[in-house]
């Protein structure tokens, strides 16, 4: 009853909300090629691998699903254990990783459903998700609102950022993606904002503001580079998808049949080698593609 009730208020936020334009930026138009559900509940994040299989993670259903190229799905149902609750999945050096949120720790999945490693977090932290950048794990917590840089072997390097607005602080920091020049990306969710750094917190760039007109975000959620480097962005609030570059232009505002893309919840985002967005839609339980026309 509860998310029934949430659903329907992010409905008439969807339908409230305005995309007023604020400067020059290219109106993308984008034809959805595939919907899958999949027998979802509340799925989180979705990452792929090199042969343009999609991994979706659907956490509360204790599970991952795999979209295969062809748009067939399976699924893959951890061996002896559970990551029941968990919020991000990425694809890293040809291995599947998952945030375990709630028991803070980090899972390398078998495609099997075979657990290969477990890492444990320390400093009592909740990892929302996570990207490889220089060999390294790069996490991003929401509870300490930090970033954890361990690599593979689970061994912590360092750890930044704290509570706050300020230039490497956070609040509730969530969706993460690497970034030109080894740089990360992170959706800083609470603060309104989308901000680039390089593992150690150095080299801040405002990617995104906020703010409820075009080019700026109420609740920046996934983020992923297409291969002119473009920086899109789902906003869970009111539905758009955006493009900015690394510096922070506005560039592109996703339309679909002459109308401003409303998608419903998005979350985790993945852009493909063909460059087409795959998008969870969590409250919907449906991931989209949609095909640049």
């Amino acid at each position: 009853m509860k998310r029934n009730i949430q659903y329907k208020i992010l409905l008439i936020l969807n339908m409230c909300l305005v995309l007023i334009p604020i400067g020059f930026a290219q109106e993308i138009e984008f034809s959805q090629v595939l919907s899958v559900k999949a027998d979802f509940n509340f799925p989180t994040d979705i990452c792929g691998n090199e042969n343009g299989d999609a991994f979706v993670l659907d956490a509360l259903n204790d599970r991952v699903v795999k979209i295969a190229a062809s748009g067939r799905s399976s699924e893959i149902k951890p061996q002896r254990d559970t990551f029941y609750k968990a919020v991000g999945i990425a694809w890293i050096d040809s291995e599947l990783w998952i945030a375990d949120t709630p028991r803070s720790r980090l899972i390398n999945l078998a495609l099997n459903g075979r657990i290969k490693q477990i890492i444990e977090l320390g400093h009592d932290i909740e990892p929302v998700d996570l990207t490889g950048i220089n060999g390294n794990l790069v996490v991003t917590d929401r509870k300490k609102h930090s970033i954890t840089v361990l690599d593979k072997q689970g061994t912590e390097k360092y750890h930044w950022g704290k509570r706050g607005d300020k230039v490497g602080e956070f609040i509730n920091p969530g969706f993460i993606t690497t970034g030109p020049e080894n740089n990360m990306i992170v959706s800083d969710i609470l603060n309104r904002r989308v901000m680039s750094y390089s593992p150690s917190g150095r080299f801040p760039q405002m990617i995104v503001k906020s703010g409820v007109e075009s080019g700026q975000i109420l609740r920046p959620k996934g983020v992923a580079l297409d291969s002119e480097k473009r920086v899109w962005v789902v906003d869970g609030y009111t539905g758009s998808l955006q493009a900015f570059s690394v510096s922070g232009k506005f560039q592109a505002l996703a339309y679909s049949q002459g109308k401003v893309i409303r998608l419903l919840t998005p979350m985790g985002i993945w852009i493909d080698k063909k460059d087409r967005i795959w998008i969870v839609e969590s409250n919907a339980n449906t991931v989209s593609l949609w095909q640049k026309k």
